[in-house]
Order: C-alpha cells, then sequence, then structure tokens
C-alpha cells in the first residue's frame, strides 16, 4: 500500500462493520479484531495491477473505483466499492486491476497470514469470502457478455440503473447517483468512447430520463431507461 503511515483500528467500532465482510465473524471474534491501515485521499492508488496482493484491502471509510488496463493502454472499470467491501478477492498471486480512492478513504488492511488464519478458524467467513467472491465473477461475466453482446446505449443504460440500485440516493426528483461521475468514468465503465458515452447521456435527458449536472448524475425515470430506444 501506499498512502500515509498506517494506524491500528478496533473492527467493532468500525461504523461500516454491518455491511463489512469481516461482520460474518463471531461477536467476541469481531471485538478482539483489529484492522491496520491508512487513509488515502482522493485520486491516491490504493494498489496497483501486477503488484503482489499481501492481504485483504477492506474499505472502511469511502468510495474506491476498481479498474484494470488493458495491453493496449485502455482502462475499464471494473467497478465501484463501498464501505464494507473487500477491494481484492483474493490474497495470492499479483493483483489483477487497481485501486483508486474517490474520496477520502480508510483501508482496513488484514495480512496474507490473518486472512488464512481468521478464513481456518471461522467457517461462517470462508462462506461469506466464497459468496463475495461468486458474486464478483458473476459481475464480470456479465460485464464481458454486455462488451460483446449489447450496444454503447445498452451498456449505459444498464450500468446507470446497476449504480442506482447499489450507490443511489432516493430524492424526490429521483435516484442521485451517490458518486462524482465524469464522462470518462462512465466510458470506461461500459468500455465505449467519451463521444459515444456523452451523445447517449444527452439522448436520455433529453427523453426526461436522466439529468446531469457537472460530475452529478439523477435517474429521472428508473423504467424509463429500458425504453428509450
Amino acid at each position: 500500500m501506499t498512502g500515509p503511515p498506517a494506524d491500528q483500528f478496533e473492527c467493532a467500532s468500525c461504523p461500516s462493520l454491518s455491511g463489512c465482510i469481516l461482520s460474518a465473524l463471531n461477536v467476541d471474534s469481531k471485538k478482539s479484531h483489529k484492522c491496520t491501515g491508512p487513509v488515502f485521499s482522493p485520486g491516491e492508488t490504493i494498489f496497483r495491477q501486477g503488484f503482489p496482493a499481501l492481504g485483504w484491502y477492506i474499505l472502511c471509510r469511502g468510495r474506491a473505483k476498481l479498474f484494470l488496463r488493458t495491453a493496449q493502454g485502455k482502462r475499464l472499470i471494473l467497478r465501484f466499492g463501498k464501505p464494507g467491501d473487500p477491494l481484492n478477492p483474493t490474497v495470492f498471486g499479483p493483483h489483477s486491476f487497481s485501486a483508486e480512492a474517490i474520496d477520502h478513504c480508510r483501508i482496513g488492511f488484514v495480512d496474507r497470514d490473518r486472512v488464512l488464519f481468521l478464513l481456518r478458524e471461522h467457517p461462517e467467513l470462508l462462506k461469506e469470502a466464497l459468496q463475495r467472491l461468486s458474486l464478483w465473477e458473476e459481475c464480470l461475466a456479465r460485464k464481458v457478455g454486455d462488451l460483446v453482446a449489447l450496444s454503447v446505449q445498452e451498456r449505459l443504460v444498464r450500468a446507470l440503473l446497476e449504480l442506482g440500485e447499489e450507490h443511489g440516493i432516493h430524492e424526490a426528483e429521483g435516484i442521485r447517483l451517490d458518486l462524482p461521475l465524469s464522462q470518462r468514468d462512465l466510458a470506461d465503465l461500459v468500455g465505449a468512447s467519451r463521444q459515444a458515452v456523452c451523445h447517449e447521456l444527452q439522448r436520455l435527458a433529453k427523453k426526461g430520463l436522466v439529468r446531469v449536472e457537472a460530475r452529478r448524475i439523477t435517474l429521472t425515470d428508473q423504467k424509463g431507461p429500458h425504453r428509450s430506444g
């Protein structure tokens, strides 16, 4: 990890514990467990593609962007992490993607030996880890399928709806995506050019399905995008 010096903090007092992978531990284990990790500023790299995975990087506070670089240098955003997420699903081999802080992020780092000990001693944690890994695989398989089978418009609509479900805040005028998204981010998320994404966003906005203000997007009609073609 890069960033400022790490300090220790108790998981039992973490406000994100209910959604954290470590919430699967029993009460006594949660009380005794401590994570170590720094705070990352917006834009800082948490870990880098190709570097060794030394343990779990758990997002305790803030949001993070997970992306990979292709051999041609293109960037593809895989997903956006939220508090409680383990940013890397495994602790073996090199990282297959990078993680970058979107806002001020507190990372709880659990080294590989500790992870293996916890998984061995707590079957409930192993079950939770396998379930989350399965969701990761499902997400990646769907993204690959979308890139092959769907148009840019269809990929963008699906991405917006999924972001609304996972990172949306319900307001009177619709669902506001609680992420500072640039058109470049959206393009990297759906595997398209920025110009193509800009065009499709304008089409959705003209139909009254979304509202775009600077780096904030609101889904003003959550059913509408399905009939936007």
